[in-house]
């Protein structure tokens, strides 16, 4: 009672703080939980980015680096750097995974150094010194050091290097003074790809292996006769002459140049003229086929393996050629367009949901693959096309609404699809939920068929004949071990207690073998120790047995009392079983079409061309917008988030006439797209998922047999009741007293079953609470009020004196920032940082910026650069308020 007392003192006077607190401070009874809310948002104790947000963590910078010593000689590097941590961070080191730091120390403690290409270390918050070196036998010409160092110091064989040279991540060192400088040579490898088309395309890829000097090369001509260059991109700066050769601005290493060119005639066969060295003696040419064009096949007189003339990896399904000097590859024509048994190649992947009201299905659809001919999808009867999309798979969103029109069917409508490759998105409705369906829905016939059942609660699916599986349906969970088990269980019962129960003990076993938590091994356990005890004479034995059965006994009571509170708790509330899921719902746009339809005939869509190039856009009438089931939708949700106890998110349902810039080229401006009404977009448990392999043909149906929820409720009471007798029958062998003991301990399965149903889940009142934790969490992990405008500039000041360029920033921080300094890579040398008076060395490189970290308040930051050119270009990445330049 006393420390009852003490915790309402206490929660009394956590209240009444919390009341007399003007400001958002937080109290100290919280204070011990602030590290458990923001585990993950530790890096919100680091200086913000000015101009950034900060609601993500790259938002943040956490390590500040000083100025990195690297002082290299002819057996090694030696390197020094200090970091202040704010967060624990991930530092790299210098070096990669050919030059690997060793001897690593931080703080004077060897330190482990992971990673995969690059060298790290991990650093706890504070101030750390770290120390290694980097061994070699040969001093590279260039170290990799990572471009968030933002200040170098380097030393080469014992002499200061100012400036040090940086390309990205790659620091020079210079040639070695023993390293013999190396001859100039270079090595070519041709591989060129024809695609037929119509014009035909070729590739070249040249890949370039060079050695000495930087220097130009030229090399070709790069094409042979019958083509023009479209393009050329490559690792090296290169540009194709108008002779045709390439001009090669080349370095030491290796690249890689592709030209791109097309045929300026139709190809019947292809003439190698292999140019003067350094180009090779053979080409390695791959030859791809376009079957809707045309039907070909390409000969040489050497045919080689793709895989040892290492061509490009996309190309290694292709036949491949070594072709020489005035080698021929022939390219025969056997037919034209497409052959007569040639079909679309297409995938669907459908999610269906049944209404809460089980009137009616909804059916989401994705069909991805490859159209050779008819240029169109109409749905089937009974589906009704709601709205399509085109899916833009180059953006991963940019979807483009399709109009659905009338096809050529009666009261059938669909979509013209105009491009080989389909990735498309549809909404359907069927009005009546019927059992059998099409498995598809689609006038087309499909490779592979796979569809997600969503059912509302207190459904259950028990098969589905037509589909080649059904996972998760009643019948789909049967397997022959479980047969097998069911078998042993209903022989026991017919042993222990007759034909009536072995009847009984099928029938449980049937409704519950597969329910979550069903007693079935302590039942089989107690019938058989049962059987035994029975069997047994008088003894020793006997009474071994009628114990360790009275144990199974209390084994199986324990066991199906919480099943049978479940079950009941489910047959009375079906909401119950979702565990909690949240139920969402996704709202589609509503389209109101004109009233006026087309009522003209309408012409079927013009076949494919035997080329198999997709016909031009045919007209037809605009199909009927679907009766809009919005308002009874967002009924159906807030009335089945209101039995749930569960809040639905708001549907927001609204109509355009769409006039996008994509879609002028494809439909008129008066146009109206439909989009189709309210789609569900729940995940309960009640989930199944159906599949077909092979052709699917647009007659094949499935028929559904789903248990409707009242049929589902009256199964679980029944199962119950069963269980119930069979406990009450096990009890008979075990104890003397049979008819009195069966009657307390059904009365006892009884009165727990029901206290189970009736009372409420107990919990723990803790303190504080979840709904607490997560206000804490929320007022510590938010971003500084200022964002994005947490630091400004107001003056800067600007003298140049000789070579030495001085800044100094009057820098103003409503929070700690991280401030961007003006720099000047290519034309100045950071010298210096003094902020208030005071050196710093704290300065970090991301995203091509220097950042420093700046206190909240007023200060004054001034930077000494040194000018290693006669023209400067000093980039200011925050606009100063007021400039003043003195020189």
């Amino acid at each position: 009672m006393r420390a009852l007392v003490h915790r309402l003192v206490v929660l009394s006077g956590f209240l009444v703080a919390m009341a007399a607190q003007a400001e958002t401070a937080i109290p100290s009874v919280l204070e011990p939980w602030r590290g458990w809310v923001s585990q993950g948002e530790e890096f919100r104790a680091c200086p913000l980015i000015a101009g950034r947000p900060g609601s993500s963590a790259q938002d943040f910078l956490c390590a500040w680096p000083g100025v990195l010593t690297i002082d290299a000689g002819a057996d090694g590097a030696t390197f020094r750097q200090r970091w202040r941590v704010d967060a624990e961070s991930s530092i790299p080191l210098p070096g990669d995974e050919t030059r690997w730091p060793v001897d690593v120390t931080v703080d004077g403690k060897a330190a482990p150094v992971v990673g995969t290409n690059t060298p790290s270390v991990r650093l706890e918050v504070g101030s750390h010194e770290i120390r290694g070196r980097i061994p070699w036998s040969e001093r590279p010409q260039t170290l990799r050091v990572q471009e968030s160092a933002g200040l170098l110091a380097l030393t080469v064989d014992g002499k200061p290097i100012a400036p040090a040279q940086r390309d990205g991540d790659d620091l020079t060192l210079g040639r070695s003074a023993t390293q013999a400088p190396e001859a100039d040579s270079i090595d070519l490898r041709v591989h060129r790809r024809i695609t037929d088309g119509v014009p035909a395309m070729l590739t070249t890829e040249i890949a370039i292996g060079a050695s000495g000097q930087a220097r130009e090369e030229i090399i070709g001509p790069a094409l042979p006769d019958g083509f023009a260059p479209l393009s050329l991109s490559g690792d090296w700066p290169a540009r194709l002459d108008a002779d045709g050769r390439l001009r090669v601005r080349v370095e030491a290493g290796t690249a890689t140049l592709t030209l791109e060119a097309r045929a300026t005639s139709p190809l019947a066969s292809i003439t190698a003229r292999l140019p003067a060295a350094p180009w090779p003696k053979q080409e390695i040419w791959s030859y791809a086929a376009d079957p809707r064009l045309r039907v070909t096949t390409a000969s040489s007189d050497v045919q080689v393996d793709p895989r040892q003339a290492e061509v490009p990896r996309e190309w290694l399904d292709l036949p491949a050629f070594a072709l020489a000097d005035g080698a021929k590859l022939a390219i025969d024509e056997r037919t034209r367009g497409l052959a007569p048994d040639d079909r679309n190649r297409l995938t669907l992947d459908r999610e269906m949901w049944l209404d809460f009201d089980g009137n009616g299905w909804f059916a989401r659809d994705r069909v991805h693959g490859e159209m050779l001919r008819g240029w169109r999808f109409d749905a089937a009867a009974p589906f009704v096309l709601e709205r399509a999309e085109a899916i833009d798979a180059r953006t991963g969103g940019g979807n483009e609404a399709l109009l659905v029109t009338r096809g050529a069917g009666e009261g059938s409508s669909g979509v013209e699809w105009r491009t080989p490759a389909v990735d498309l998105s549809a909404g359907l409705r069927v009005a009546n939920a019927r059992t059998s369906l099409p498995a598809t829905g689609w006038q087309d016939t499909f490779d592979r068929v796979t569809t997600t059942l969503h059912l509302p609660d207190g459904y259950r699916l028990f098969a589905a004949p037509g589909a080649d599986s059904a996972a998760g349906s009643w019948i789909s969970r049967w397997t022959l071990l479980d047969v097998f088990i069911a078998a042993i269980v209903v022989l026991l019962a017919y042993r222990a207690f007759g034909v009536a129960g072995a009847a009984i003990a099928a029938l449980y076993l049937v409704l519950g073998y597969h329910e979550p938590g069903a007693p079935m091994w302590t039942l089989l356990t107690a019938l058989a120790l049962g059987l035994v005890a029975r069997a047994l004479p008088s003894g020793r034995l006997a009474t071994t047995a009628q114990w360790f059965g009275r144990v199974a006994f209390l084994l199986l009571v324990l066991f199906a009392l919480p099943f049978a509170a479940k079950q009941l708790r489910y047959a009375l509330h079906p909401q119950l079983e979702s565990d909690g899921q949240m139920v969402e719902f996704a709202a589609g746009d509503v389209a109101r079409s004109s009233p006026k339809i087309a009522e003209a005939q309408v012409e079927e869509p013009a076949p494919a061309t035997d080329s198999g190039i997709p016909p031009p856009a045919s007209p037809a009438p605009a199909a009927p917008p679907p009766e809009s089931r919005v308002g009874v939708f967002r009924h159906r949700a807030e009335r089945d988030a209101v039995q749930d106890n569960k809040v639905a998110k708001t549907i927001t349902v609204t109509g355009s006439n769409i006039r996008r810039a994509d879609l002028i080229d494809h439909y008129g401006e008066s146009t109206v797209v439909q989009t189709g009404a309210g789609e569900p977009g729940w995940n309960r448990a009640q989930r199944y998922v159906l599949s077909w392999s092979g052709p699917v043909l647009p007659t094949q149906n499935v028929r559904l047999v789903i248990a409707p929820p009242w049929l589902v409720r009256v199964l679980r009471v029944v199962l119950v009741a069963l269980l119930a007798w069979l406990i009450a029958r096990s009890i008979a062998p075990l104890v003397r007293a049979r008819a009195q003991t069966a009657k307390a301990a059904v009365g006892a399965f009884a009165i727990g079953a029901l206290v189970l149903c009736a009372s409420p889940q107990a919990r723990a009142q803790t303190f504080p609470t979840q709904d607490l934790l997560n206000e804490l969490r929320s007022r510590v992990t938010e971003p500084p009020k200022c964002a994005p405008a947490c630091a400004t500039i107001e003056s800067t000041e600007i003298s140049a004196r000789g070579d030495e360029i001085r800044v100094a920033l009057i820098a103003h921080a409503a929070d700690r920032v991280a401030l961007p300094m003006p720099l000047d890579e290519k034309s100045l040398t950071l010298r210096s940082i003094i902020v208030d008076g005071a050196a710093q060395d704290g300065l970090a490189r991301r995203d091509g910026s220097s950042w420093l970290a700046l206190p909240r308040g007023v200060h004054r930051v001034e930077l000494a650069f040194t000018a290693i050119a006669d023209k400067i270009a000093l980039a200011f990445p925050m606009k100063p308020m007021h400039v003043a330049f003195v020189g």
